[in-house]
């Protein structure tokens, strides 16, 4: 974990962002976009199965509520086109995540995924929710 927290740091120095040590490799920061929105993304440090360490990003976009059927097929439609990353259930909460091999991890790449998870993220809770939740 302290290779993490010492990329993490590095990450938050260098891009000027702030990060909330949630836990043991888990770590939360808040990106705020032009529009007056913004977006929490959760950044985790696992292991696969053959033991590589793994970063993962989760934004969260919201509770299910209701008929799920549509919600399903426009996920699994959505997916497809996603250049990174998937919509995903957690739960009950519809999250978009993404999850890159640390060892190939140099801070432009993690930025990029960062980034890209929190936009979209915030750009699908306004298309399904039409508000900002976080």
């Amino acid at each position: 974990m302290e290779v993490f927290d010492g990329f993490i740091a590095a990450i938050a120095a260098e891009f000027k962002l702030k990060f909330n040590k949630d836990g043991p490799g888990a770590y939360s920061t808040e990106l705020k976009f032009d529009n007056s929105r913004s977006q929490r993304v959760l950044v985790t440090l696992t292991r696969d199965e053959v033991g590589d360490r793994i970063i993962n990003y989760y934004s969260s976009i919201g509770k299910l509520k209701g008929d799920f059927c549509e919600l399903y097929k426009y996920a699994l439609r959505t997916n497809a086109a996603l250049p990174l990353g998937a919509l995903a259930l957690v739960d009950d909460t519809l999250v978009l995540r993404n999850s890159i091999l640390l060892q190939d991890c140099d801070p432009r790449r993690f930025l990029k995924s960062l980034t890209y998870i929190a936009a979209k993220a915030d750009e699908f809770e306004e298309i399904l929710l039409k508000e900002d939740v976080e």
